[in-house]
């Protein structure tokens, strides 16, 4: 019972293997001059436009690259000078705020509220006239939070400032539009929606300097041989994700309302967050012991965000919004197109039991 989609989608067996199955089409390099290597080429533009058409852009604008991590660091190094600041939050990924840590740019963090939420007013406040980046996610990896991006966005937008956005958690869960939000820049990612892991995204509203030189792939800015199987990857399971959003929600709001007996505190405001996240406190049980509890039943969540090596530390997220008593005990269960409201009543069930014992401990 894998409720950890937050961390990585269950591949998408359906979409996969009809795609290796018809793999001799797009064998080739789509670089190549050839037949097969334009045949090849071709396909990698459908993925190509598919993905564009979900954000409402244009082509030209999305650049293949290696996953989120790459798009955001790709950014902030396209920012790294001395002279400029450089605006962000306390909750951001780690792709970015480790990114942060390398540049000669002065960095600013604003801090998010007790809600999960970084306001349009802390972010007006914190911009200076050597503000020249601004960076924030749409929807934040650990709580589910949906974060101001279009209000931010349209007030930057007459500004000499690039805004960029990490979307990852909203792609296929949210509605996007760069243009209505006023993003300049876009990571995004395959795996989080039944893609192939080591595949993303990045729109760029202009041509930004490459962050890996080489073949001249990707417009000459990002090189590297395309991969046209996980962009295409990618581009299918978006279209069912999409088709996959309300019964997304209704689990996430079937676990909820049973999980009344259990004594517990959902971190951040569950009224404004995406459909396939949620960050429950339970003050009865440290968040390592009742991941080991539920592991051993065959029930796998996290406590954080899965891209911290391994390490099974209390979530800086939720210490940042909170502190670090209430992320020892906090969890973050994230569903998918494979869970059902059976395997909810399961979790429901353990996670009753452990509260019933520890009561009695």
């Amino acid at each position: 019972m894998y409720f950890d989609y937050a961390s990585t989608s269950i591949k998408r067996k359906d979409i996969l293997q009809k795609l290796i199955d018809n793999v001799d089409e797009y064998n080739a390099n789509p670089s190549s001059i050839h037949s097969p290597g334009k045949k090849t080429k071709s396909y990698l533009n459908e993925a190509r436009t598919k993905l564009a058409k979900e954000i409402n852009t244009d082509a030209s604008k999305i650049y293949f690259t290696s996953g989120a991590t790459e798009a955001n660091n790709w950014i902030v190094k396209n920012f790294d000078d001395e002279g400029i600041e450089i605006l962000s939050s306390n909750i951001e990924h780690k792709s970015i705020l480790e990114s942060l840590n390398t540049v000669k740019s002065e960095v600013k963090y604003v801090k998010a509220d007790k809600k999960g939420i970084v306001s349009l007013d802390q972010v007006k406040a914190a911009i200076t006239d050597k503000t020249k980046l601004v960076i924030l996610m749409l929807v934040n990896n650990e709580t589910g939070i949906i974060q101001p991006v279009k209000e931010i966005g349209q007030y930057l937008k007459d500004k000499d400032i690039w805004f960029h956005v990490d979307g990852v958690q909203a792609l296929g869960h949210l509605d996007i539009d760069v243009e209505d939000m006023c993003i300049d820049s876009l990571a995004l990612s395959g795996h989080k929606i039944g893609g192939l892991n080591g595949f993303g995204v990045l729109y760029a509203r202009e041509r930004l300097k490459p962050l890996i030189n080489g073949g001249g792939q990707e417009s000459g800015v990002r090189a590297g041989s395309s991969n046209t199987l996980a962009a295409l990857s990618m581009a299918y399971s978006l279209d069912a994700l999409r088709g996959e959003r309300e019964k997304i929600l209704e689990l996430k709001e079937y676990f909820l309302e049973n999980l009344k007996d259990v004594d517990h505190e959902i971190n951040g405001d569950v009224e404004n967050s995406v459909n396939h996240i949620v960050n429950i406190y339970f003050p009865f049980v440290k968040s390592d012991l009742l991941l080991t509890y539920l592991d051993l039943k065959g029930i796998y969540i996290s406590a954080g965000s899965a891209c911290n090596a391994n390490a099974l530390e209390p979530s800086y997220v939720i210490e940042n919004i909170y502190d670090k008593e209430r992320a020892k005990h906090s969890v973050r269960f994230s569903f998918g197109f494979t869970n059902t409201k059976e395997e909810i009543d399961k979790l429901i069930y353990w996670l009753n039991e452990m509260y019933k014992k520890k009561k009695k401990d």
